[in-house]
């Protein structure tokens, strides 16, 4: 019985937005149990929580090989393509699919990183579902960034057990950036990294 009294009394002492916070805490808990709405909530904590990835030019995480320019993939026209065909640009490389919140909370960062940047980076969103399930999701989302479908095995450099994860690579074949998890990519740190791998030469 103290127990409920001393709960009761703490209750009593509470500011309106401790109140405000416990109900918006209750209606996202009750939301998470609902499975129409546990997708949306997941993706709005998770653009609230995205912050810019540290990037470098000085990174390297591995170099892709020949072969590895030889991975094909094909675009919602039903297109072929391999990355031989994307070298004069640096290449952002991000692996997505339809049902992840977080590749789903990255999404407009990323379209506006392309809006910003499509005529001199080559942008790359490859999921490994169905073109036509894609392309429809990107038409709901007012996205207008290409997707592409894998039509032989990525190259082992590209591999992961987890999505998103993001590759950027330069006109080089170098690996400047391997980032899981959702970003903010659209952020100044992204945008410089990319003006230096734009101005750098091709070997």
């Amino acid at each position: 019985m103290k127990f409920i009294e001393n709960y009761i009394r703490k209750q009593k002492k509470k500011s309106f937005w401790a109140w405000v916070g416990d109900i918006v805490f209750a209606i996202l808990l009750i939301g998470m149990l609902i499975p129409s709405t546990r997708t949306p909530i997941m993706v709005f904590v998770k653009e609230i929580t995205m912050f810019a990835p540290s990037v470098s030019v000085e990174d390297n995480y591995g170099q892709l090989t020949t072969q590895d320019y030889l991975w094909k993939l094909k675009d919602t026209d039903g297109q072929t393509f391999n990355l031989n065909d994307f070298k004069d640009k640096p290449l952002f490389i991000n692996f997505w699919a339809t049902w992840c919140p977080p590749c789903i909370a990255e999404m407009p960062a990323i379209e506006r990183l392309y809006q910003e940047y499509g005529d001199e980076v080559h942008f790359l969103l490859v999921s490994y579902e169905e073109q036509a399930i894609t392309k429809n999701f990107l038409k709901e989302k007012s996205l207008n960034i290409k997707t592409y479908q894998m039509i032989s095995k990525e190259p082992e450099v590209f591999l992961s057990s987890s999505i998103p994860i993001t590759f950027i690579v330069s006109k080089n074949g170098a690996l400047i950036v391997k980032k899981t998890g959702s970003n903010k990519w659209d952020s100044d740190s992204v945008k410089e990294l990319l003006d230096e791998l734009i101005s750098e030469k091709p070997n």
